[in-house]
């Protein structure tokens, strides 16, 4: 399932002052503080709401504490199979010493 459709748009774009605005360009885009604008086709990806909540689900900042607490508890696990391996090799030299 797609999430979204390719689509084009219409946008309003400053135009520079060697740019010829239209009369369809003023009535869509009006100037605005002395600045005229000119309409420019862009090629956009719209997505579909049914997609949505996904996309804003992936997008979210990434939790350092969650992240702390993870690797927290990896490290201490690390660390204590390494101390019981430590201690059963201690004590099998031990008993095969003995």
């Amino acid at each position: 399932m797609p999430a979204g459709t390719a689509l084009f748009a219409l946008v309003c774009v400053p135009a520079s002052s060697a740019d010829q605005v239209s009369t369809v360009d003023q009535q869509v885009c009006p100037p605005a503080d002395g600045q005229h604008f000119r309409l420019q086709q862009q090629q956009a990806y719209v997505l579909s709401p049914d997609s949505a909540g996904y996309i804003d689900s992936i997008v979210q900042p990434f939790d350092y504490t969650a992240a702390a607490g993870f690797w927290g508890l990896a490290f201490t696990t690390i660390i204590t199979l390494w101390l019981v391996s430590h201690g059963a090799g201690a004590i099998v030299n031990f008993l095969r010493r003995a």
